[in-house]
């Protein structure tokens, strides 16, 4: 299971997709598990200027993986301590969806260099296209 993250979602929908949009299209052609989260829908939806229902449809279609209560919320703090404690200034928003790949044993695809740095001490996994 590959959560995608915004800045993939991004690129995926710009009008001259880049290797990241390109390797969303593959995974979406070869039918890999790809998941989002709420917050992801969000940070896509937000920033839209054009084609908002068509957009909001196509992401519809994919499952989703949420928090599942206070563990979560409670994973994801420590999580940020841990980052922190390291040097790594991420966002709430960040921390919440490593937190659910984590919590998920999914695979995270992005473009955020934050999460790389994050990967080098947490079991985080990421997606590296081919």
């Amino acid at each position: 299971m590959i959560l995608v993250d915004t800045s993939v979602w991004i690129d995926f929908f710009n009008r001259r997709p880049g290797e990241a949009g390109r390797e969303l299209r593959r995974l979406i052609a070869e039918a890999e598990p790809v998941v989002l989260t709420g917050v992801v829908v969000l940070e896509v939806l937000q920033g839209l200027t054009r084609d908002v229902e068509a957009i909001e449809a196509y992401l519809a279609q994919w499952d989703m993986l949420e928090p599942q209560g206070m563990e979560t919320y409670r994973r994801a703090a420590a999580l940020f301590r841990q980052a922190r404690g390291r040097g790594i200034a991420l966002t709430t928003i960040d921390t919440l969806i490593a937190t659910l790949v984590l919590e998920n044993g999914a695979v995270l695809f992005t473009l955020d260099r934050d999460f790389t740095r994050l990967a080098r001490f947490t079991p985080l996994r990421l997606h590296r296209p081919d």
